[in-house]
C-alpha cells in the first residue's frame, strides 16, 4: 500500500493549520489513483507531527510512503530536520520504503508556473 504525506511547518494559528489540512484534502482528489493513504503532517507547533503521521500510515498498512516538504526554501527543516526523521524511520521500519521528495520551491518548473499565475 502506498502513502503520501504533505509536510508543512505548522503554526500557532489554528486557521493556518486548517488551511494546510484543506489543501492536503484537495490533493487527495487529484492524486487518489496513485496513493491509497494520503494525509498531512507538521514539523512543529501543530499535530499530527511527521513521525506520528508516518507511524499511522505504517499501522494502516503502508509499505511505500512519499513525503512532500511543502516549503519554499531550503532552510534548516528541509536540509537537516526532515531528512533526519526519514533516517530514523528507515531504521525503525526497514521493510518500508520512505521517499523524501524535493521541497516545493525546488520543483522543476515551479517558478515558471508561478510566474504564469501572477
Amino acid at each position: 500500500m502506498k502513502g503520501f504525506i504533505l509536510v508543512a511547518h505548522g503554526s500557532r494559528r489554528a486557521a493556518a493549520n486548517e488551511e494546510i489540512a484543506a489543501f492536503a484534502q484537495s490533493l487527495t482528489a487529484t492524486m487518489a489513483g496513485r496513493f491509497e493513504l494520503m494525509t498531512h503532517a507538521f514539523w512543529e507547533l501543530a499535530e499530527p507531527a511527521l513521525d506520528q503521521a508516518i507511524d499511522q500510515q505504517i499501522a494502516a498498512g503502508a509499505k511505500d510512503i512519499t513525503l512532500f516538504p511543502y516549503f519554499l526554501a531550503e532552510g534548516r527543516h528541509v536540509v537537516n530536520d526532515l531528512p533526519s526523521v526519514v533516517v530514523q524511520k528507515r531504521e525503525q521500519y526497514p521493510d518500508v520504503n520512505l521517499t523524501l521528495l524535493p521541497h516545493l520551491g525546488a520543483l522543476p518548473g515551479f517558478a515558471d508556473w508561478l510566474g504564469q499565475q501572477l
